[in-house]
């Protein structure tokens, strides 16, 4: 989840959250957490169960390049976050493309994507929208971290709007 201009979670969704615009037709936002620069560890240690949830996504990791963290650092991180929840269905989200450690986000993204499989869960991309090669397509990104502002946030939004619709057996929540 993007904690958008907010900065956290808490203070709601706002137009720089991705699931803003990924909710209706059935997909239903329950409940989660973000803060602006936050690890996997950091979601972890804040995640808490929401109830019963259909499909829980989980788009983490871009923090952690930040820091120097590698997915062998954070793997537990995504364990501990999908065995909180306990959803009937895991899609683990590509990290996006990050212009100030691009070598590191494609290998943490390589690792990531061996986890989601170890574990059986689901590897998506919804950054496929945004991506050009190992960095952001023009104009989606000012900063080559965060998408631009709200457009690009909705692009994002309806990007995993249309993966989970596609993948989902007609859950009733989204974490």
């Amino acid at each position: 989840m993007s904690a958008g201009r907010s900065r956290f979670l808490g203070n709601g969704l706002d137009d720089e959250s991705w699931m803003r615009y990924a909710e209706g037709d059935g997909i239903e936002y329950v409940g989660g957490w973000a803060k602006a620069g936050a690890t996997p560890s950091e979601m972890a240690e804040a995640v808490r169960p929401v109830g019963p949830v259909d499909i829980l996504v989980v788009l983490a990791g871009t923090n952690a390049v930040r820091t120097g963290r590698s997915l062998a650092q954070e793997a537990s991180s995504y364990e501990r976050i999908v065995s909180v929840i306990k959803p009937k269905r895991v899609l683990i989200s590509s990290i996006p493309p990050y212009r100030w450690h691009a070598a590191a986000a494609l290998l943490y993204n390589e690792d990531l994507r061996h986890l989601t499989l170890a574990h059986g869960w689901s590897w998506v991309d919804p950054w496929v929208v945004a991506r050009d090669g190992d960095d952001w397509a023009p104009g989606f990104s000012t900063d080559g971290t965060h998408p631009a502002g709200p457009e690009q946030y909705a692009v994002l939004g309806h990007a995993m709007r249309t993966i989970v619709l596609e993948t989902r057996g007609l859950p009733s929540a989204v974490v």
